[in-house]
């Protein structure tokens, strides 16, 4: 997960509603339903999160955890909670100033389309839409409990065949070997 760009998605999001702010679960069925369109039409998410399936429908777990402050890095929470409030179960955006420029011109076209077909459904409507197997046939119900949601199952579920999900996952690892490699190097 990317926290910078994380934030950057947030923002982004909360900017399209009145006063900056937004019911959190809204927010998080968005962002997981951005991501699931992404990996639909690039392989790749836009927030590189974890998902896990709740009682009210998918997460992405590192945003969850941010936004009840419990994410478990102090120096990423104190980043966040820098940019955001939660009033009850309200994001807001603490500052304006939150930058777009780590989003491609594509992720914002697919968090604008996302947006538009859901901008005035109500969090429970948001509930409902993740539960359909229609629209989300990764979702199980974990009975008060979580399961995550794994990559390879959100490409089964977009209908990707057993040799498509092969060569994505290995090109994940490819590109995270490769950004490890890269880090190492900058140090």
């Amino acid at each position: 997960m990317n926290l910078e760009k994380l934030i950057q998605v947030t923002g982004y999001i909360l900017k399209k509603y009145k006063e900056t702010t937004l019911n959190y679960t809204k927010l998080i069925k968005l962002m997981y339903l951005a991501d699931r369109e992404s990996i639909r039409e690039t392989n790749v998410s836009i927030t590189g999160d974890v998902y896990y399936s709740l009682d009210n429908g998918p997460v992405l777990s590192g945003v969850y955890d941010l936004i009840k402050g419990k994410y478990t890095d102090s120096a990423s929470q104190n980043l966040w909670n820098a940019r955001f409030i939660k009033d009850g179960y309200n994001l807001m955006l603490a500052t304006e100033r939150i930058p777009d420029s780590k989003l491609s011109e594509c992720e914002k076209e697919i968090l604008d389309k996302i947006d538009a077909e859901y901008h005035e459904a109500s969090w429970q409507t948001m509930i409902q839409v993740v539960h359909n197997p229609q629209v989300c046939p990764e979702w199980q119900n974990p009975n008060g409990s979580r399961l995550p949601i794994k990559k390879e199952t959100i490409l089964e579920g977009l209908g990707r065949t057993q040799e498509e999900i092969d060569f994505i996952l290995s090109e994940d690892a490819y590109y995270r070997n490769e950004e490890k490699e890269l880090a190492a190097l900058s140090v």
